[in-house]
């Protein structure tokens, strides 16, 4: 069993969109544009989830003793500061987002409801606390939510370059439906269209139960609440 990280998966709040913000634009600059969550945290054709802290939890000591041991200017920049550097820029030309700031938003996930398709429109994590089950957690609760609203199938877009998401979005039987070419703007990137098998049939419910298991006994936990 590897160590968890004590988060929960919660909806959105007022209070959390900064944070939320902080991380969409971690995840996605030099591309950002800022979502509307604001405007949209209470529209009932959308769903907003954020793995957040538990109470009492100081996240920034966990970043003290996850975190690599060199000298910050011997660590690797993230990826889209290198491509700014590649074109003359820097990241200091942005805001930053400040990872020395208080924090308790750990990451999020945006679903929109479509009929009977549940669409997820961004999932993020914040960069130095991936590759640690809460980007699947986030999974899980979006899946969750939507078999609660109604939805028969989830889908989504993903790079076709990303094989690590692609392998967790299988093992929770998404599979490739098309392509859409040069999808993202910054490199003509293709993306791959993902879609679920029917998520509310009793077969789906018994994989999606057994899935949950496996998490729970890999990370330790598995909180989700809304």
């Amino acid at each position: 069993m590897q160590e968890s990280l004590p988060v929960s998966v919660r909806r959105l709040q007022a209070k959390d969109i900064d944070q939320v913000v902080a991380i969409e634009k971690e995840a996605f600059s030099p591309l950002w544009v800022s979502s509307p969550f604001k405007r949209d945290i209470s529209n009932k054709r959308a769903s907003y989830l954020v793995a957040c802290f538990d109470d009492g939890v100081s996240p920034e000591e966990i970043l003290a003793e996850i975190e690599p041991d060199e000298p910050e200017e011997h660590r690797p920049r993230p990826l889209w500061s290198r491509l700014l550097g590649r074109v003359g820029l820097s990241s200091n030309n942005f805001e930053t987002v400040g990872e020395s700031d208080a924090f308790d938003i750990a990451g999020y996930v945006s679903v929109w409801y479509q009929t009977d398709e549940a669409h997820i429109t961004e999932i993020a994590v914040k960069e130095t606390l991936r590759g640690r089950g809460i980007g699947e957690l986030l999974l899980i609760g979006s899946l969750e939510a939507a078999i609660e609203h109604g939805s028969k199938v989830m889908t989504l877009e993903a790079r076709v370059s990303n094989f690590i998401a692609h392998r967790m979005y299988q093992k929770y039987s998404f599979k490739s439906v098309g392509i859409r070419k040069a999808y993202y703007s910054d490199n003509r990137e293709d993306a791959v269209i993902m879609t679920t098998s029917p998520i509310d049939t009793d077969e789906y419910h018994e994989i999606f139960t057994g899935l949950q298991t496996t998490y729970q006994t890999r990370w330790g936990r598995m909180c989700i609440e809304y």
